[in-house]
């Protein structure tokens, strides 16, 4: 009998099934993960070795309870309603969950995946699960995490510390600065000149401060937020005068056209240090050439364009300095640590818009921020504090009002992990 004629035979097709499954199962013996199979219903009907072993059970005496009791008492119920919602809708499996490891009986957590078995047909036969231990991952996640927390709560409170005696400083570099200016001697010019230059340094030292406090608020979804009416070009107009002076010492000219009022519900602090970090950088990389800085009302957002003509940025790095402490430039040639243009887009976030970089390198740079004047976009969600009543933003044209809110918080969105599709007719273990 020809190999064709014996699989024709019921009798031989069925005994070449068999040892093809008894293959299979050999196979998955020598995986160090748990396997398991189950019917149609869901019912486990099989345990691979490592599983077996794991759970310290015995093949003779597996039931279909065994799988569940040997899940934490806390994952049992969830686990389960999750898997026969997926028995009925037929997607892919996917949960973590804590397995008691026979050897020392504790529970590990374990990511628990299974897959649907079909037939040539496409109906569903039975199911094939894996189970990998995470439990070290899951571990150091946890302290990661912690020392995440541990470092944001340093930044605040040291900012915070650091902002007192900055404060007194600031006060007396401020009276000292007064007098300087009424001393009618001869050295009243080069006095003058000399307690600017440590104003410079301590404004300096406070706008490093305050990037670090906002580092741990903004990283936590936390950033408190004054919303009131705020003009774009006004804070843009304020902002321009103030780094007039510090880009002419740099051989810049700083041109602003800010002309076009630019209304929306904003909070007028955050957009000052919008504004300031993108034009301070500009100011920074702008290699004493002219930077234009202009407003534009278009439609139902504002649109603040900062353009330099300076070093510029390689395209491989112009997504990359919006992140934490990220440069393009060497860090021993210009000061800073790298946190305000990640600033600059967090808080562009908040409010729903967008900021993006146009550069070519050494022709300079263009940052373009769009906000929209409704200061509460779709995908922010925002909590009020008690006594204030709650409110809805909604698109508005420049000239309109809005309800003012103080102790606004962001909160940041997630989005769930894709599941890997079943394969298409696999072999059934059962």
């Amino acid at each position: 009998m020809s190999p064709t004629d014996r699989l024709r035979d019921p009798l031989a097709r069925q005994a070449a099934e068999r040892q093809s499954h008894e293959r299979d199962r050999r196979l998955l013996d020598t995986m160090p993960q748990c396997i398991w199979a189950a019917d149609a219903e869901g019912r486990v009907n099989y345990w691979n070795r490592a599983g077996l072993e794991y759970c310290g059970l015995d093949a003779a005496s597996l039931t279909d309870a065994s799988f569940w009791e040997m899940l934490h008492v806390d994952d049992r119920d969830e686990a389960r309603v999750h898997w026969e919602r997926g028995l009925r809708e037929e997607p892919t499996f996917e949960r973590q969950v804590r397995l008691r490891r026979a050897s020392d009986g504790l529970f590990r957590w374990h990511l628990v995946r299974a897959v649907a078995e079909r037939d040539d047909e496409g109906a569903v036969v039975g199911w094939l699960a894996t189970a990998t231990d995470i439990d070290d991952q899951k571990k150091a996640e946890d302290l990661l995490r912690e020392a995440v927390v541990l470092r944001d709560d340093f930044l605040s409170v040291a900012s915070h510390e650091l902002r007192t005696p900055l404060t007194a400083l600031r006060l007396e570099v401020s009276n000292l600065l007064r007098l300087a200016r009424l001393d009618a001697g001869s050295e009243r010019a080069r006095l003058i000149a000399k307690v600017e230059r440590i104003d410079a340094q301590t404004a300096r030292l406070r706008g490093l401060i305050d990037d670090l406090l906002d580092i741990s608020s903004l990283a936590a979804g936390q950033l408190e937020l004054q919303i009131a009416p705020v003009d774009l070009a006004e804070i843009v107009a304020e902002v321009g005068a103030r780094f007039i002076d510090e880009a002419a010492r740099l051989g810049s000219r700083l041109t602003i056209d800010a002309h076009e009022r630019a209304t929306g519900c904003w909070d007028r602090e955050r957009l000052d240090q919008v504004v300031s970090n993108l034009i301070s950088n500009a100011v920074k990389y702008g290699d004493g050439k002219p930077i234009e800085v202009a407003v534009r009302a278009e439609g139902g957002h504002a649109r603040l364009t900062v353009r330099d003509q300076g070093l510029g940025i390689a395209p491989r790095d112009q997504e990359r300095i919006f992140g934490r402490f990220e440069r393009a430039a060497n860090s021993g040639n210009f000061g800073g640590i790298g946190l305000g243009l990640w600033i600059v887009k967090q808080i562009v976030n908040v409010f729903g818009g967008a900021v993006s970089v146009a550069s070519t390198p050494g022709a300079g740079s263009t940052f373009t921020v769009e906000l929209p004047y409704a200061a509460l976009a779709q995908r922010i969600a925002w909590s009020a504090k008690p006594q204030e009543p709650a409110i809805t933003a909604k698109a508005a044209p420049p000239s309109s009002s809005c309800t003012a809110m103080r102790g606004g918080r962001m909160s940041p969105s997630a989005a769930a992990e894709p599941m890997a599709a079943p394969k298409p007719n696999p072999k059934r273990w059962a």
